[in-house]
């Protein structure tokens, strides 16, 4: 069991031997995973239908249906499942083909408790890994399409940093737009953060996030460094940050702002967690374009109104 008293992962055992059951059972709920149990494939794909399951362990042989046909099913109706496939009788055919069909990993009968739980970890780790990837895949999408259909500047703002806050999990982010004119940091929008840290004063480029003006690439800073980094790094500490990641939203070799990533325990991003952040710092900036492109439109147009008659006012308005 876990802190929160329920199971590690819930999983399914297909085999047609009452012994390998209760021996793989016996071994699995002792490591606090839920076992169930199926005799046949048939039955395994009748329970699969009707309750979700972390992990599938079936047998190779079965009197009814294969275990390959048991992974082809768990892999096309049922995604998020894993399968492990074991069977007394291993051939390097066998491995590869049910690899090929879905399978995240393989044990030849006769295996020891400690084989088998080594294989049920790196399954489900596996299974774990999956779904994050799928779930943050989903989460950029929806992002993604809500960016492009919004020209809303403050809108796209604020959807940028809570998209990164949902994508991530972590504590908090901000996007600063760079102000050529004074080389200093505005504050366009934030999620996560205290108005108290927030609105903690002026920053500058020349110190805040300089490496990135220079490299235009991302900046990871961790807490031992925030002194020399940052222009507020006592107000970092009291807000519970441990790492700051600064992404520049560049286009056309512009950088037109910094996206910052707020992280509460000392944090490092994989090379596919980066490309993504990279992919949607790409996408942020060419939604951040249009949108400050549609709203000084709008001022114009407002601005021009002013000077015009009324009749002619009213009707750009019916335009509008």
């Amino acid at each position: 069991m876990n802190a929160t008293g329920k199971p590690k992962a819930t999983i399914l055992v297909i085999d047609d031997e009452q012994i390998v059951h209760e021996s793989v059972r016996r071994i699995l709920e002792e490591e606090g995973y839920l076992v169930d149990g199926a005799l046949r494939v048939d039955q395994a794909l009748d329970r699969l239908s009707n309750q979700s399951y972390d992990l599938v362990l079936t047998d190779l042989m079965m009197p009814d249906r294969s275990g390959m046909e048991a992974i082809q099913a768990v892999a096309r109706d049922h995604p998020d499942t894993g399968v492990v496939m074991f069977t007394g009788f291993a051939t390097v055919d066998s491995a590869v083909e049910s690899i090929k069909l879905g399978a995240l990993d393989y044990l030849p009968k006769p295996f020891t408790p400690e084989e088998l739980v080594e294989v049920t970890l790196r399954a489900l780790d596996k299974v774990r890994k999956n779904r994050q990837d799928r779930e943050i895949e989903s989460l950029f999408s929806d992002a993604e399409k809500a960016l492009k259909s919004s020209l809303n500047l403050q809108e796209v703002l604020k959807l940028i940093c809570t998209s990164v806050v949902g994508l991530f999990k972590v504590k908090g982010a901000s996007l600063l737009i760079h102000r050529k004119k004074n080389q200093v940091l505005e504050l366009a929008s934030h999620c996560g953060l205290s108005e108290g840290y927030v609105q903690k004063g002026v920053l500058h480029s020349s110190k805040s996030v300089s490496e990135i003006f220079q490299s235009e690439n991302p900046v990871l800073i961790e807490e031992p460094s925030f002194d020399a980094s940052l222009h507020y790094p006592g107000e970092a500490r009291r807000e519970g940050i441990a790492s700051i990641l600064s992404i520049p939203l560049k286009l056309n070799n512009t950088i037109l702002g910094v996206l910052r990533i707020y992280s509460a325990d000392r944090r490092s991003f994989d090379d596919e967690e980066m490309g993504l952040l990279m992919k949607f710092a790409d996408q942020a900036a060419r939604a951040l374009e249009n949108a400050m492109a549609y709203e000084g439109v709008r001022r114009d147009i407002e601005g021009l109104k002013k000077g015009i008659p009324g009749p002619i006012a009213r009707k750009m308005e019916e335009k509008d």
